[in-house]
């Protein structure tokens, strides 16, 4: 199976990639129906949508409502926070499905989702016995959209950021320091006033994406499996192979030489 490495870099935006694509809608559909059930007051057995599909850790552990660590990163409470996500994850996202395949990205993205929310859950029951904390629900692609960040940073390592649109970085600094901004706004916000944002499942999604990333492809490999970036250097050697070879053709076919297209 081939997958395209990247997209058009004189164009600002990538592609709409299929799986991002219906990632996107199923966001922004889900995100409608919970707007409109909320404001007519629909209720079923006595919650609201996002209280039933989004994670509410008094229910997990009561109750084993264990189908919210799926649902919940198609909620989304306010449309800034979706509309924030879904750019995000089609910048990013779509880079990395072009760069996985559409059905290893989907798979990709639902394992860093879900590894988010299990690792934001565990975190709330282990340390906080509130109950007003373990039954706010936590809803949003975000701890999915990071391990799509995670994936970027050791993918396309050497691309580079503005950040605040001022300061060039590259994108492996830039997860980092990502990731180090989670970890103190998660820590200052469990230690005083909380800001409304999980910043554990952000965290554990791109811890999940990072460590996935490293075994399936970083890893040095046993049994003659090469790692990700001997397989590259592999396939650079050979297509630059037939650069060379198909360009001798040309010469000896064709007076004015090979071109470039």
């Amino acid at each position: 199976m081939s997958h395209q490495l990247g997209h058009d870099r004189l164009s600002p935006v990538p592609p709409l990639t299929p799986v991002t694509k219906w990632i996107i809608i199923a966001c922004v559909g889900t995100y409608f129906v919970d707007f409109a059930l909320y404001h007519l007051n629909v209720q079923f057995g006595g919650y609201y949508l996002n209280e039933l599909l989004g994670i509410v850790p008094i229910q997990i552990k009561e109750h084993f409502w264990a189908w919210q660590f799926v649902t919940y990163i198609f909620m989304h409470g306010h449309p800034l926070h979706l509309l924030l996500n879904m750019l995000i994850l089609w910048y990013f996202g779509s880079e990395i499905e072009m760069r996985m395949g559409k059905w290893l990205f989907l798979r990709y993205f639902m394992i860093c989702g879900v590894g988010a929310g299990v690792f934001n859950y565990v975190v709330n029951v282990s340390f906080f016995s509130d109950v007003s904390r373990l039954s706010h629900p936590i809803i949003g692609a975000s701890g999915a959209i990071f391990g799509v960040l995670a994936a970027y940073g050791i993918f396309f390592s050497e691309n580079y950021f503005l950040v605040f649109f001022l300061f060039p970085m590259k994108a492996k600094y830039f997860v980092l320091l990502m990731a180090g901004i989670e970890l103190v706004m998660g820590v200052e916000n469990n230690s005083h006033a909380q800001d409304n944002v999980a910043h554990f499942a952000h965290l554990g999604g791109m811890g999940v994406g990072a460590l996935y990333c490293y075994f399936k492809y970083l890893r040095p490999s046993n049994g003659g499996r090469q790692s990700m970036k001997d397989r590259e250097r592999e396939r650079l050697k050979k297509q630059f192979t037939l650069i060379v070879n198909s360009s001798e053709g040309e010469k000896k076919n064709d007076d004015r030489g090979p071109y470039w297209n």
